[in-house]
């Protein structure tokens, strides 16, 4: 269906919408090409306000319309959708409490070591081990477990000295 230029006595068709107010701007009424041109010519958006409404107007504007604060002076937590409280001002105790590597720690503890020896500790004590705990050493213990055990353990402590990114504590 064909909409009628709303212009008084035009017969043309109404393909152009403009706004039928300031109010209700999403509210349309369809003019031919003429008079479209006649009223946008004639539109103003501003028109009836105060000077301290048109002022507002234009700082609205240069922000697309969305509120704006001085820098500093808002709680931002409020209006930015956080649910990891990256922005907080609190700092969550599970976040500020250090991660702790409980299978390095126990490691330290299968080596018979405390985590404050250095590497030459470390490697004299698993050479000390190994040789109590090695299957073909020891024939008697039929369980090799325990030997495995203190590999890994060294090797762990080991790759934590190259990395020193991995915290025990």
């Amino acid at each position: 269906m064909k909409k009628v230029c709303e212009f008084l006595n035009c017969k043309e068709e109404g393909v152009y919408p403009a706004p039928r107010s300031r109010e209700d701007i999403t509210t349309y009424k369809y003019y031919c090409i003429e008079h479209i041109r006649d009223f946008n010519k004639s539109w103003n958006f501003f028109e009836g306000l105060t000077d301290e409404q048109f002022e507002n107007e234009i700082r609205k504007s240069t922000t697309w319309d969305r509120p704006s604060w001085k820098f500093g002076t808002s709680n931002y937590n409020k209006k930015i959708n956080d649910p990891f409280n990256f922005l907080s001002d609190k700092k969550d105790e599970k976040v500020s409490k250090k991660k702790v590597n409980y299978k390095l720690l126990s490691s330290w503890k299968l080596l018979e070591l405390n985590p404050t020896a250095d590497i030459e500790q470390v490697k004299k004590q698993y050479k000390s081990l190994a040789k109590k705990w090695h299957p073909d050493k020891n024939l008697k213990l039929k369980d090799s477990d325990m030997f495995v055990k203190i590999t890994n353990a060294y090797k762990l402590i080991i790759k934590s000295f190259k990395s020193p990114s991995v915290d025990i504590s």
